[in-house]
This record gives structure tokens, C-alpha cells and sequence, in this order.
């Protein structure tokens, strides 16, 4: 990571293509001082799309605030992001995501030449998403992300003959590509499907700077690892689902 003088520039362009990926799906809006709102109609129950992004520690009035514009609205969440941790999360779970930027390139990674990487169909993908997520989000949620996210986003599938065994969305905008979304059927792991979806990926969006989300606290980002990516910035999270 600190092999790369450019890697301050890096970390701004990357920021810029996060914003226009967050308003290809929400308006943001002023709130207060030091909150901003973001809220997406098309899916009024999605957390990170309905959120408030907070430039400087809130005071308690503000999230007193922010707290009775979620129940207005009959929302039973509330979620705060920002660049820095906060020094009172009023009681709210704390998570971080990590983006992690690609160094170097993808030539040595390893693939199955079994898979055929081409545009899922939509009932691949929806059934794959609840296959995975059906239980933590419910079956209603899980379809409808899985349309909002096809409508407006560029989606890669791996194909084991007719079967849709993984796949992940590319976003590309001021010089920059996040991949994100990655899924592999669990049925199939352990056969480079990662991999063979992220090399594809990376070759796609030649001569722009690759990053992907990671969750702090889960095991892909070890993977992520081993093939180059690093940890260039943090979105600190604080939710809580039971307001």
C-alpha cells in the first residue's frame, strides 16, 4: 500500500465512485448540522440505502432527530456512516466495511476453465440471492434487491453448463471499478469460482483503478488478500433494527 505515491489521489477517486454508485439508488439530502440523509423510494427497507451519513459527531438532539424522522416514516432501523468512528454511537451496533483497492494484476490468479462468465438471467440471479440471503432477509426483500440491483447495475455470472454457480455486479465511473456483490453458491466452493469471476472482472476494467467492499469481520477479505487487494479506506456503520 505504501509503495503507491498516487495512492492519496487513488482513495479520492474511489470516494467520487462510491458517491455516484450511492446516487445511481438514493438522494441525499441536508438533515442537520452535521447529518445528511440519504433515502432511496424503490427500496424504502434497505439500510444502507436509507441512511445518515454524519460529517462530524452528531449531538444527541440531532439523533433524537434523526430517530423520530425513521419512525415518521413507520421505519423500525436506523443507521449512521461516516468516515471516522464516532465517539457516542447512542447504543448502536458497530460494523466496518473495508474497501480494498487491487495492486498489481490478476495474470497469476487461478481459474476453472469449466466456467463461462457471461450476463446472468434474472431468475438465475434471483434464485441464487435467496438461496443465499432468503433466510436473513425474507424472500419478498431478497427479489426485489436482486431487481433493483439488475435494473441499473452490470451484473457477471459463472455458468457451469446451465447452472448459475456465482456472481457479482461492476460499477464504473471517474476512472475507477468496484466490483462488488460476489456470491458463490455454496454447493460449488472450493472450485476458483472466485477467482475466476474476479480475474474476468479485473481484465473487464482494464486501465482503471479496481477496488471491492469487504466486511471487517469476515473471512473473504483473507482472500482479497491473497490476490493483491489492500485495505485503502474504512466506512464506519452503526445500526440498530429494533428503534
Amino acid at each position: 500500500m505504501g509503495s503507491n505515491p498516487n495512492l492519496a489521489d487513488d482513495v479520492a477517486a474511489i470516494r467520487r465512485t462510491e458517491q455516484a454508485l450511492a446516487e445511481f439508488f438514493s438522494v441525499k439530502r441536508p438533515f442537520s448540522e452535521h447529518l445528511a440523509r440519504w433515502e432511496d423510494n424503490a427500496l424504502p427497507d434497505k439500510y444502507d440505502h436509507n441512511c445518515f451519513e454524519y460529517s462530524a459527531q452528531p449531538t444527541r438532539e440531532e439523533f433524537e432527530r434523526a430517530l423520530s424522522h425513521q419512525r415518521e416514516r413507520g421505519d423500525a432501523f436506523i443507521e449512521l456512516e461516516g468516515d471516522v468512528p464516532l465517539q457516542d454511537s447512542f447504543g448502536l451496533s458497530p460494523n466496518v466495511t473495508l474497501t480494498m483497492q487491487l495492486f498489481g494484476d490478476a495474470d497469476a490468479w487461478d481459474e476453472n476453465s469449466e466456467i463461462v462468465i457471461r450476463k446472468p438471467r434474472l431468475e438465475d440471479l434471483k434464485c441464487l440471492e435467496l438461496k443465499h440471503f432468503g433466510s436473513v432477509y425474507g424472500e419478498s426483500f431478497t427479489l426485489r434487491n436482486a431487481e433493483h440491483l439488475y435494473e441499473r447495475l452490470e451484473f457477471r455470472g459463472a455458468y457451469l453448463g446451465d447452472e448459475l454457480v456465482g456472481s457479482h455486479y461492476l460499477f464504473t465511473s471517474g476512472g475507477c471499478t468496484c466490483l462488488d456483490g460476489l456470491v458463490v453458491d455454496e454447493g460449488h466452493r472450493h472450485r476458483k469460482i472466485a477467482t475466476t469471476l474476479l480475474k474476468h472482472a479485473v481484465r473487464e476494467a482494464a486501465g482503471t483503478v479496481v477496488f471491492l467492499h469487504a466486511d471487517e469481520d469476515d473471512t473473504p477479505k483473507e482472500m482479497y488478500e491473497q490476490l493483491g487487494f489492500r485495505t485503502v479506506d474504512r466506512l464506519y456503520e452503526y445500526l440498530s433494527t429494533s428503534i
